[in-house]
């Protein structure tokens, strides 16, 4: 009998799984994770530049804060890679490739940023940071935000340094309100307030952008490792790296495991590189594609399919086969997991999406 993984885990029944009747897990309603990202299209197609910075920072921030607690450690890994790809795309075609996540990725790239100077290098590059200090009077009313410019002093025009917006601040009527609370007896509000303006970004801009850098860099860069694998036959050092890529691609390396919506945060691109280097190495014997096709062959639409499924991969076994030769067609790779090797969780409600995900992609 298979014990149940997280994977199925907010899946009351299986044949709520099945039907996907009142399960969150494989309901197609709008979600953090499968934004609607029609207002920022809207806004960024009518040039509001400053709606669709507002736009793309909500969106964001409700996945690097998904308490909404700004103060808490960000969760940029939680960001999907793919709509991390369309937000970017949408600022590149909309400012003629001055503004967006890629280009700010590749002047932070140039810039190699680690440490406060550095970083407020970049910050200067792209306009955040102001290029001469306060005055006594000015430090009077900005002394919260004495390096890097408020919300209001950004440049919301065409005419902005290349990689100006989308910006990746606390929205400035936050900061103030800190500083209201201060005439009130908040004793810690000044020292929120700076942190917010001043110092989240030497912690925050390089978490972010090294997932920027995840979703955005060359697939080639990013494949090499499991190529590499693949062409030495270390199918079980594979199967942990496609895991992992996978996992990364989705946002939820964190969670270890992925739910049935989480397959359409996948990059077609990248499901189909990574495929077709399995199916390459493998000689046609493994592969997601391979996966999927077996589970058409099966006619897969129930649970009992899903159990046929299984057995015909192997993956009913107590430890995985990470031979070519004794491994049953379709073995490998093993849905992803955070654990390596795991062999005791159902992977009915993988396959079924995932062949659903490479069908929509083809």
């Amino acid at each position: 009998m298979h014990n149940l993984h997280p994977f199925i885990g907010v899946i009351s029944t299986f044949s709520a799984l099945m039907t996907g009747i009142n399960s969150p897990a494989f309901s197609h309603t709008q979600s953090p994770s499968d934004p609607d990202i029609t207002p920022l299209q809207q806004q960024l197609k009518s040039g509001n530049l400053k709606a669709a910075d507002i736009e793309t920072r909500r969106l964001i921030q409700q996945w690097i804060f998904p308490k909404g607690d700004v103060y808490a450690k960000p969760e940029v890994n939680a960001i999907p890679c793919e709509s991390l790809k369309t937000i970017d795309t949408l600022w590149k075609q909309a400012s003629n490739n001055r503004f967006g996540l890629s280009i700010q990725q590749q002047q932070w790239q140039n810039l190699s940023p680690k440490d406060r100077t550095s970083i407020e290098s970049f910050g200067q590059k792209i306009g955040w940071v102001r290029q001469k200090p306060l005055t006594e009077t000015e430090l009077q009313d900005k002394w919260f935000a004495s390096t890097w410019l408020l919300e209001s002093e950004l440049n919301f025009t065409p005419n902005a340094p290349v990689g100006h917006l989308p910006w990746h601040g606390i929205s400035q009527e936050r900061v103030m309100s800190l500083i209201n609370e201060i005439g009130l007896g908040c004793g810690s509000c000044s020292i929120d307030a700076m942190y917010l303006q001043e110092e989240r970004n030497y912690t925050y801009l390089p978490a972010f952008y090294n997932r920027v850098n995840t979703c955005l860099a060359s697939n080639t860069t990013a494949l090499s490792p499991l190529e590499k694998a693949l062409a030495a036959g270390n199918w079980k050092e594979a199967n942990r790296l496609t895991s992992l890529g996978i996992l990364d691609l989705a946002g939820q390396r964190k969670r270890g495991y992925l739910v049935a919506t989480d397959t359409r945060k996948l990059s077609c691109q990248s499901l189909k590189q990574i495929d077709q280097l399995w199916v390459k190495y493998s000689q046609g014997r493994f592969g997601l594609s391979v996966q999927a096709q077996i589970w058409q062959n099966l006619k897969g639409k129930s649970y009992e399919d899903s159990l046929k499924f299984e057995k015909t991969v192997g993956w009913t076994g107590t430890q995985p086969i990470f031979d070519v030769k004794s491994a049953p067609k379709g073995h490998l790779p093993l849905r992803p997991v955070l654990s390596d090797g795991m062999m005791n969780a159902w992977g009915g409600g993988w396959i079924q999406e995932l062949s659903n995900r490479l069908k929509s992609c083809s």
